[in-house]
């Protein structure tokens, strides 16, 4: 059974912060089912040159509603979820105020929308589920932002050159393998 363990700082409205541990088990895309193998909090990645990525959000269950936080998909196929979130229910009364990259979530899509997709209710997901929401918009930055309480999560991913080479031609040669031998090896330090 593949588990990932998800370790969000959340923001409260007052600007307090918990730091929950929380095991996903399941993780959808809008409402298909997707391997955990995917998904990841690392935001150092190597892209062939031209792959574009993509900002959206997730949902994730947690005990007294769930949490929402910017994620980038990238062209790879890897899901990156940024270690920031805001509970969910603390937006409920003004989710109009909410925006993802600039463009409001009645545009990208509702989490009200997500979660009965997924057998949740109100701010609930089941147990352990993450929920990616599958309409995203262009850019290695996901920026949720709350404009009636001034406050933003933003989330970017540094995509590396996988044709560079970091040494820029000067790789230096081995000086020696290790290997079996009988007689002594000179060692370089």
């Amino acid at each position: 059974m593949s588990l990932f363990l998800f370790k969000p700082h959340v923001e409260g409205p007052e600007g307090n912060i918990t730091t929950p541990d929380i095991v996903i088990d399941r993780m959808f895309v809008g409402s298909t089912p997707t391997p955990l193998t995917v998904l990841t909090t690392e935001i150092y990645h190597q892209a062939e040159p031209g792959r574009q990525a993509s900002s959206t959000y997730a949902l994730t269950a947690l005990g007294g509603g769930a949490l929402i936080s910017p994620v980038v998909r990238l062209a790879s196929g890897s899901i990156v979820l940024a270690r920031k979130a805001w509970r969910l229910k603390n937006l409920s009364g003004h989710l109009d105020a909410v925006a993802l990259n600039g463009k409001s979530l009645d545009e990208v899509g509702l989490p009200s929308e997500l979660i009965s997709a997924n057998g949740g209710s109100g701010d609930a997901l089941p147990r352990g589920f993450l929920v990616v929401c599958g309409n995203s918009v262009p850019g290695d930055k996901a920026t949720l932002s709350d404009s009636r309480l001034g406050r933003s999560l933003d989330h970017q991913v540094v995509l590396e050159d996988v044709t560079a080479d970091r040494w820029d031609g000067r790789r230096p040669n081995p000086r020696y393998s290790v290997g079996p031998t009988k007689r002594e090896v000179p060692h370089f330090i």
